[in-house]
Parts: structure tokens; C-alpha cells; sequence
């Protein structure tokens, strides 16, 4: 029996603790971290990195070695009519054979000119005794032709130069800073909601022990109450109701207990983590901020906040890019309007052998006889005359730019605005946080008061239960208060863009984010 107990007791032990080792610790660098790693907005941003990443690569096929080649093998056969001449030396028809091949290399350069070089080789023969010359070679004697070009290109309108060329790529470029900045911002958002998630979970869990406190209070003024009226100093009637405050109090606390669930796992669905993941999650660590040493103080220079924020914030940086991008794509529709002018030099190579053989192939284009040496230059012009295409892009590319710039000051002003309602809500917290502190300091003076009176005799239940419920509340407005200080400094925080660090790839959270208020001192 007794192995039994001991067998029973060390199980319960080692289920404990199993369930401990199961429980997320709720620290706020922990869940912050987990946060970076969970967050479907945060990996969605990720992805969007990726993305623009792909699009550059795909910019750059523009000046990818371009190679391009042909192959091809023809047979015919040529039925002679009586009166042309090669009948005599052929039974009514010429076979003949073929084979052509050409390969050529192209490469745009990012100074906008476009070389390229190509080889064409053919070989042919037929079943006629003789070659061009009139001479008798004998039937399916081989002819080789080997020629090689070389041609550059220069745009002089329409395309021309670096600047022009590259605009794809350097868009492209601007998009993926764009979204590395829009990355960070995203971050510094999601940590600001996984806060104030927390700080509604801490809110929670506070109020409940609130409750439970002041049902332990009720409980109390019960046990005095019935002593009272074992010695006749109150009467029958005061049970009823103290029993129906208590089953009161006892709901609210029910009611706190779902507040305290509700807030734990939207606290988990903030920061990503699933149904069961979310259950897990421990009781707070971290306490409320203390006025004291949070930095706070009542003349804080707002336009410094201002500075600050216009100098971190990511999204401002992001719009910035995004204003770069429209404003190149811009000067490109801008020259698409020009015409097509293109000035090509090129120069040639070719010449000729015959036979068969394998040898003859390469002695075509080394074969001093037959050979054609040649360069040239010539001018290509093309232009719509309409340009409706050309004009329709620029009208477009010049109302985004116009639109990009009504983007880019309404978020400054934003960003203005947001910062003087984060720094004001901040100041008012404060001031509202003291007031509660002293209004639950003598609510609980009085409850403690109008309690040893009511031991006394001196007054009534009535007012005893009223001054217990207006020192509950008063706790419950002090937790409040805290929480809307709390909520004010990281509010502050990611208004001002210092609410998360960029450490090289990886972003992080210090403690103090959540703690202190940014500071603007040099």
C-alpha cells in the first residue's frame, strides 16, 4: 500500500512538471521574439522581399547575353522540262541538298548600345556535274559558305543612355529598399498591437485578483455580520443582503475569470500562435511601467519627437522610395515619346570553299579564294505618328508622380499629427494615473474606516457595502489608468519609429521600449 502511495505521488510530480515545461513563459522580449517569428503580417512582408527580389533578377535579363541559333537540313528534287539545258547531263530531275546553320550572340549594355556578332555556315550540292564556273566537278560536289558579322548599335533618341536603360532595374532596386522598409515598420506595428494585447492580458489578470479580493472582503463583512447578529447588534434581515452581495460579487468574479481567457488567447493570436499554443500561454511576468523611471517628463520637446520620428519611422523612408521609383518611370515615358533613331556600324566576313569533307567545313572561313570583307553603317528611324501609346504612358506616369507626392506629404502630416496625439495622450495618462492613484488611496481609507464603524455599531450595512464597492472600483480605475499609461509609452514609441531595433538581418525588442519614453536629448 504504502509503494502504491509513493508510486501515486511521484506521477502527479512528474505530470506537473510536464505541464510546466509545457507552459510559454509570458515574458515580454520572449513573446516579442516569438512575435518576429510567428506573425503571419511579419512573414507576409518577408515574402514580399522576396518577391521584389525576383522581380530585379527578372530586370536584368535585359542585359542577359542573348544566344540564338538555327539548324536545318533540306532534300528537293527538281523535275527538268526538256528545254533547259542541264537535262543532257541529268536523267530528267536535280537532287539536290542543304544544310544551313547560323548562331548569333546579343548583348544590351547598360550605356544603352547593343552589340552583336553572328556566324552563318551553308552547305549544298546536287547531283549536276558542274560547278558555276562551267567546270565538270562531278555530281554531289560540295559548296561551303562561312560569314561572320559584327554590328554595334548606338539609340540616339528614344533609348539613349544609362540612365534611360537601367530604369527597370533601378525601380526594382528602390521597390526591394521599399519593402525592407515597409518590413520594419511592419514589425514595429505588430510589437505595438502584441503590447497592448499584453497589457490587456496583464489588465486582466490584475482585475481578477482584484475580484477575488473583494469577494474575500464580502466574505468577511458575512462573518462580522452574523457575529453582529448573534449579539443582537443587528438585525436577521442584514443576512440577506450581504448573501445577495456576495453571490453578485461571485458573478463579477466569474466574469473577470472570462475576461482573463478572452484576453490570453487574443494576446496568442497576436502574436501568431495557434488555439492550443495560446492556452499555454503563463501568467504575466512583466508589471506595469512606473512614472518614475520611465523618463517622462511634463516638458517633453515635441518637434524633437517629431525629428526623430521623420528620421526612423520606416513607412516614411518606404514612401520615399516608392517617390524615387515613380519619378524614374516617369523620365523613361518621358523618352518613349522621343522617336526611334538608331545608328549601327557593322563589318563582315566571308568567304567560300568546295568538296566534301569535313576539312572543307572549316576552310571556309580561312579560304584565301571567294572571300568578301566588308563594313558599312546605317540608320534606323521609327516613330508613331499618332503616339497615342507613348502619350497615354506619360499622362499616367505624370499623374502618379503627382499622386505619389499627395501620398508622400499626407502621411508626413500624419506622422505630425500622430506624434502630438501620442505625446498628449502620454501627458494625460499621467495625470490621470495620479489621480487614480490618490482617489483608491482614500477609498480604501474610508472602506477601513466605515468598516470599524460598522463593528461598532456606528453605521450601516447599507453604507459599509457601498464603501466596498467604491474601493473595488477605484482599484479597478487605478488598473485602467496603468494600463492606458502602459499603452501611451509604446504607443509613442512606434509613432517615433524606436519602438523596435534593426540588428543586422534580425530585428529585436529591447525591455525597455516597453518601459521608457524615447528620448530626445542629444
Amino acid at each position: 500500500m504504502r509503494f502504491k502511495y509513493f508510486f501515486f505521488a511521484v506521477w502527479i510530480t512528474a505530470v506537473n512538471n510536464i505541464e510546466g515545461q509545457s507552459k510559454i513563459k509570458c515574458d515580454l522580449v520572449e513573446i516579442s521574439n516569438m512575435t518576429f517569428n510567428k506573425s503571419p503580417n511579419i512573414k507576409r512582408n518577408f515574402y514580399a522581399i522576396q518577391n521584389a527580389e525576383g522581380e530585379l533578377q527578372v530586370q536584368w535579363s535585359t542585359f542577359d547575353f542573348r544566344l540564338n541559333s538555327e539548324l536545318s537540313y533540306q532534300t528537293g528534287r527538281l523535275n527538268l522540262y526538256d528545254a533547259d539545258p542541264r537535262s543532257q547531263y541529268l536523267n530528267q530531275s536535280l537532287n539536290s541538298n542543304s544544310v544551313d546553320f547560323s548562331a548569333g550572340l546579343q548583348k544590351r549594355f547598360r550605356t544603352s548600345q547593343i552589340a552583336e556578332v553572328s556566324l552563318r555556315y551553308r552547305y549544298n550540292n546536287s547531283n549536276f556535274p558542274y560547278n558555276t564556273f562551267e567546270e565538270f566537278v562531278g555530281p554531289f560536289y560540295g559548296n561551303h559558305t562561312g560569314v561572320l558579322n559584327f554590328s554595334l548599335t548606338q539609340p540616339l533618341l528614344k533609348g539613349r543612355g544609362k540612365k534611360i536603360v537601367t530604369t527597370g532595374e533601378q525601380a526594382a532596386k528602390l521597390i526591394i529598399d521599399k519593402n525592407k522598409l515597409d518590413y520594419e515598420f511592419t514589425n514595429s506595428y505588430e510589437i505595438l498591437q502584441m503590447g497592448i494585447a499584453y497589457w490587456n492580458y496583464y489588465t486582466a489578470f490584475k482585475s481578477l485578483e482584484v475580484y477575488i479580493q473583494n469577494e474575500a472582503r464580502v466574505r468577511n463583512v458575512l462573518e462580522i455580520t452574523k457575529e453582529l447578529i448573534k449579539a443582537d447588534k443587528k438585525p436577521e434581515s442584514d443576512m440577506a443582503q450581504v448573501s445577495a452581495d456576495l453571490t453578485s460579487q461571485e458573478r463579477l468574479t466569474i466574469v473577470a475569470q472570462q475576461n482573463l481567457y478572452n484576453a490570453r488567447l487574443t494576446l496568442g493570436r497576436t502574436i501568431g500562435l495557434s488555439d492550443e499554443e495560446s492556452q499555454q500561454l503563463d501568467d504575466p511576468v512583466n508589471d506595469f511601467p512606473v512614472v518614475a523611471e520611465s523618463g517622462y517628463k511634463e516638458n517633453i520637446n515635441k518637434n524633437e519627437l517629431i525629428k526623430t520620428a521623420k528620421e526612423n519611422r520606416g513607412d516614411l523612408k518606404a514612401l520615399q522610395k516608392v517617390t524615387e521609383a515613380v519619378e524614374l518611370q516617369l523620365q523613361l515615358a518621358e523618352n518613349n515619346l522621343k522617336p526611334q533613331l538608331d545608328l549601327t556600324g557593322f563589318a563582315y566576313y566571308g568567304s567560300t570553299s568546295v568538296g566534301n569533307g569535313v576539312d572543307k567545313t572549316l576552310t571556309s572561313f580561312v579560304h584565301n579564294q571567294g572571300q568578301d570583307v566588308g563594313v558599312g553603317a546605317k540608320l534606323t528611324f521609327a516613330f508613331a505618328l499618332n503616339n497615342n501609346l507613348a502619350k497615354g504612358n506619360y499622362s499616367i506616369n505624370k499623374t502618379a508622380a503627382s499622386d505619389q507626392a499627395v501620398i508622400s506629404d499626407n502621411a508626413k502630416r500624419n506622422v505630425d499629427l500622430n506624434v502630438n496625439l501620442s505625446l498628449n495622450n502620454l501627458s494625460n495618462s499621467v495625470l490621470i494615473l495620479e489621480k487614480a492613484k490618490e482617489s483608491m488611496g482614500f477609498h480604501k481609507t474610508a472602506f477601513d474606516n466605515e468598516q470599524i464603524k460598522f463593528q461598532m455599531g456606528l453605521t450601516t450595512l447599507l453604507n459599509l457595502m457601498l464603501f466596498q464597492e467604491r474601493f473595488t472600483f477605484s482599484e479597478l480605475e487605478y488598473l485602467n489608468a496603468e494600463q492606458q499609461f502602459s499603452n501611451a509609452i509604446i504607443n509613442l514609441r512606434h509613432e517615433t519609429g524606436t519602438l523596435v531595433s534593426k540588428e543586422s538581418p534580425d530585428f529585436k525588442v529591447i525591455q525597455n521600449a516597453f518601459y521608457t519614453v524615447p528620448n530626445t536629448e542629444n
